[in-house]
């Protein structure tokens, strides 16, 4: 095909009068299982230790050679050096996590007939073109005996660049995985029955120009459910008197976690010592709004996963700059809700005080936050066939 023979022209021009690299030594991680050759882009950093997690425990005697943790290589661009890499570590399999593909690591390993594998791909549309860079890249990517990406975008251009589409696997991204943040299970219970089947809501990590956006969505929540409580969370503790001051001038009750006041019946909020106890407002509040995302200030803004680990449905305005692959995912799979300004804020509070449509979200949010542990072992299942296959 014209479309291969530009691929191969492509990449020996791309290899062709490159010196070999000065030599240096390699380790090689010790004992006597098969050894898997990992490349990894500095997007999919993320992904790697969940993957590699899933590869150690599918097979124990797994030894892993990072290439970054070699001296530096031009393994893009240098066949002399990613020959002597092979050569040294005789990997059973190679896996590319990323959306790199090192054109000369990339064509040794197809010379040595070495299971290619790529993960965790996010491909672009200018793949598809017919420049010698274009065709290059895809005679690369279709080195590769499977292609897992992130997204049906990639999943289209994977095939439009000429991979077999038996091999090509929408897995959705590895997102990161965090603990659930803590609290005391004393105090959580006795939150639990003060607030008495009341909805709750928290306002987490609120920068001072979104206070009166929070205000006014609690006053909207209340006229749907009289009895709700706001957790209010300041970014800046400093703000808890004159926060305390102004609520009470405009008539609503407050307790102060400074001064360990309780949200008894009649309080309607309670305002926070700050970023401390998050795990338990997190708890506590069927419904989080993420501060900072409305008016963009988002420097200390708080990871999206937090609330989702721990059972609470999520609103957030437009700046998701902060964690955006997993704004993105949560956005994506409908298990948050973004809101354009303070009035759609207020309309979505209101909206939120029904239980069924909380569960619902609460509920997705949840998966979505504990995925990336499903995607990793997604990628992890054939890259362990090859390693098998190879090592019979």
């Amino acid at each position: 095909m014209a479309g291969g023979g530009l691929g191969r022209l492509g990449l020996w021009l791309h290899l062709r009068s490159r010196p070999d690299p000065a030599s240096a030594r390699i380790e090689l991680p010790p004992g006597d299982g098969p050894l898997l050759l990992m490349h990894v882009s500095a997007a999919a950093e993320t992904a790697a230790a969940q993957v590699l997690a899933r590869l150690r425990r599918g097979m124990p005697k797994l030894r892993v050679l990072d290439t970054r943790g070699l001296p530096p290589l031009p393994l893009a661009d240098n066949s002399g050096a990613a020959q002597t890499l092979l050569d040294e570590a005789r990997p059973a399999a190679l896996l590319l996590l990323g959306a790199d593909l090192p054109p000369a690591l990339i064509a040794a390993a197809a010379q040595r007939r070495l299971p290619v594998m790529l993960a965790e791909a996010r491909l672009t549309a200018p793949e598809t073109g017919w420049g010698l860079r274009a065709a290059m890249r895809r005679r690369l990517l279709q080195s590769a005996g499977a292609v897992l990406v992130t997204d049906p975008e990639s999943h289209r251009i994977a095939i439009r660049m000429g991979a077999d589409p038996a091999r090509v696997v929408l897995t959705g991204p590895v997102a990161e995985i965090r603990e659930p943040l803590r609290c005391t299970e004393a105090e959580r219970s006795g939150f639990a029955q003060l607030l008495s089947g009341r909805h709750a809501w928290l306002a987490a990590s609120v920068p001072e120009s979104e206070e009166q956006a929070v205000l006014t969505a609690h006053r909207a929540a209340m006229r749907q459910s009289h009895r709700a409580l706001l957790f209010l969370a300041p970014r800046d503790p400093a703000r808890v008197d004159p926060l305390a001051a102004q609520l009470e001038a405009e008539g609503l009750l407050v307790a102060r976690r400074s001064l360990d006041e309780e949200p008894t019946e009649e309080i309607h909020a309670l305002i926070t010592d700050g970023p401390t106890e998050m795990g338990l407002w997190y708890r506590l509040a069927p419904v989080t709004y993420m501060g900072g995302t409305l008016s963009g200030e988002v420097d200390e803004a708080r990871h999206p996963f937090e609330p989702a680990a721990l059972g609470s449905a999520i609103v957030h305005g437009p700046a998701t700059g902060r964690h955006p692959t997993e704004w993105q995912q949560l956005d994506g799979a409908g298990a948050a809700r973004m809101v354009g300004d303070a009035e759609a804020l207020a309309a979505t509070i209101a909206e939120l005080t029904q239980p069924d449509l909380v569960a619902a979200l609460a509920s997705a949010a949840w998966a979505v936050s504990t995925g990336g542990a499903d995607v990793a072992q997604r990628i992890a299942g054939p890259v362990l066939d090859a390693l098998r296959g190879a090592t019979r």
